[in-house]
């Protein structure tokens, strides 16, 4: 890995432009450390005196994509061999894996990546197991190692496990605990950033990393999610443990999922979004990774996919373990989940059986690294408490499956991806939609409809004659308007729609039209028109 030389205070005196007083070396070692790492960071936000450095750790099984991580900040990086000449005044990171030599002893602190200790993971120095989370014996006899808990009961756990651990802890609070309480607020924003509307409930499937992983155990579940669920009432997204992305990589998870993913999935990157995903959640089906026990805390009603017998007993991930009801893959998914997201299941796990210090996080850690730089805390500047930041855009559906109903003069349409393999009901006429902003080309030959959903509406005839002529196959063509939508249909000819705001979805109009068009019935100068939780009354005007 490239990075800087370390240097001597006369070297910064010499090259520097701030005139820092102490220098904190951030030591990063997997994706995972990497990332909790950056959020506790903020502690030194807006102080001039303190200059943070990073260093890679390069020799865990996990460590890709770390390097690019930090070095996109972009931040300053000590090369890992210079590490032990660098002067430095504190240590900090996320992993326990915490074992360096620097120039002058100086206090170390490690921060857990994950909510307590409660999973089994291979040592990587035996064939034999070791609790995630907890510091080599032999590092904390050293003295200068100290690891921060979030709870008292963390503190009597290790004991338990490890004597040395004894007077070698920091109670504090859990910083991705407190982004997502601050988060709250900006669920809405969230939603949107996600490409959530009206009502639509997410469904958040979140995975830890091995062979007792939901992931592991039943990679399937997500493609048979989307495909179970219409699009106008949930949309399914997936958070994967870091190390997922690192040891398979991201183009060998795409690819795993790619049917679930071509089927409307949405795929959080690893180093960003996951806070904002849980915030937007109606719903959280997991495993025994620590996100299941973020849900259970703030509330968001959780399924288990599954859950590994790694996890270590008597703790609180243990206890939610007994008390999480269980997804049954041998019945009607949409049917469990529609239950769980009314049923709500609070209470499965009290935060405050977890964290000790709710809201916090940032404040007490700010203190404990100002006394160990034996720095005065930045006067009157109070420690921000910063949101998650929105999730990447994700994309849009472009191609929908749609099911139609006409009964009692309601046109009623069940929507689901393309890629999914739905049956039509009793009565369901079934076709497909596709708009035109679509880039695989070869849906559009299987489309009964093409809509048009982003175009100026004095475009539209042109647009319309054209797509009719260039998709033999195809029978209507919808153009979106500022009431709803204009449609063309082949051999018929064409309308004007209008509907109340909630239904001005211009895919979703045409294809109301194309349902009764295809149950033989006349087109009425207005009709109700249902879908998922929308209700509405559509006006029809011949063109």
């Amino acid at each position: 890995m490239g990075g800087e030389r370390a240097g001597s205070p006369s070297d910064a005196a010499r090259w520097g432009t701030f005139r820092a007083r102490s220098t904190v070396l951030a030591v990063a070692r997997t994706l995972t450390s990497a990332i909790r790492l950056l959020e506790a960071l903020p502690v030194f936000a807006g102080d001039h005196r303190v200059r943070v450095a990073f260093a890679v750790d390069e020799r865990s099984r996990y460590s890709a994509g770390v390097a690019e991580l930090i070095g996109g900040l972009p931040a300053r990086v000590v090369r890992w061999g210079d590490v032990p000449d660098l002067d430095c005044d504190l240590v900090l990171s996320a992993s326990e894996k915490l074992d360096l030599t620097t120039r002058a002893p100086v206090p170390m602190l490690v921060i857990p990546h994950g909510v307590g200790f409660h999973k089994h993971v291979p040592d990587v120095d035996s064939a034999a197991t070791r609790v995630s989370g907890v510091v080599d014996p032999e590092v904390l006899r050293g003295g200068r190692v100290r690891m921060l808990v979030t709870h008292p009961a963390h503190e009597r756990q290790l004991a338990a496990l490890s004597p040395d651990t004894v007077g070698r802890t920091v109670l504090g609070g859990d910083t991705s605990y407190d982004l997502l309480l601050a988060g709250a607020p900006l669920r809405s924003r969230y939603r949107a950033a996600l490409g959530l509307t009206g009502r639509q409930r997410l469904v958040l499937v979140t995975s830890t990393w091995g062979p007792q992983s939901l992931l592991g155990v039943d990679p399937g579940l997500l493609t048979d999610l989307v495909s179970a669920l219409p699009v106008d009432e949930y949309r399914v997204a997936l958070v994967a443990h870091p190390n997922v992305w690192t040891w398979e990589g991201g183009w060998q998870l795409r690819r795993v999922l790619d049917t679930a993913l071509r089927a409307g999935l949405l795929l959080v990157e690893p180093a960003a979004g996951w806070h904002a995903a849980m915030v937007a959640a109606d719903l959280v089906v997991g495993d025994h990774g620590s996100l299941s026990a973020y849900a259970a805390t703030t509330g968001v009603p959780l399924l288990l996919g599954a859950f590994g017998d790694e996890v270590v007993a008597g703790t609180a991930m243990a206890d939610l373990g007994r008390k999480a009801p269980r997804l049954d893959r041998a019945r009607d998914l949409r049917a469990q989940v529609d239950r769980a997201v009314s049923d709500g299941l609070p209470g499965l796990l009290p935060a405050d059986e977890v964290f000790a210090a709710p809201g916090r996080s940032l404040r007490l850690l700010r203190a404990w690294c100002y006394a160990a730089l034996g720095l005065p805390e930045p006067p009157g500047q109070p420690v921000s408490d910063p949101a998650a930041d929105p999730p990447h855009p994700v994309p849009a559906l472009h191609s929908l499956r749609v099911l139609g109903t006409v009964r009692d003069g309601v046109v009623e349409l069940r929507r689901h991806p393309f890629a999914a393999g739905v049956r039509a009901g009793d009565e369901e006429v079934g076709h497909v939609v596709v708009d035109a902003r679509e880039r695989d080309v070869r849906r559009f030959s299987d489309a009964a409809a093409v809509v048009r959903a982003d175009g100026p509406p004095e475009e539209a005839a042109a647009w319309q004659a054209r797509t009719l002529d260039a998709l033999p196959g195809c029978r209507a063509a919808g153009h979106a308007t500022p009431t709803g939508c204009a449609v063309v249909v082949r051999g018929v000819g064409g309308f004007t729609l209008s509907a109340p705001e909630p239904l001005r979805d211009t895919g979703l109009l045409t294809s109301a039209l194309y349902t009764l068009l295809a149950h033989g019935r006349e087109v009425p100068g207005s009709f109700a028109l249902r879908t998922g939780d929308r209700t509405g009354r559509v006006t029809v005007e011949r063109a």
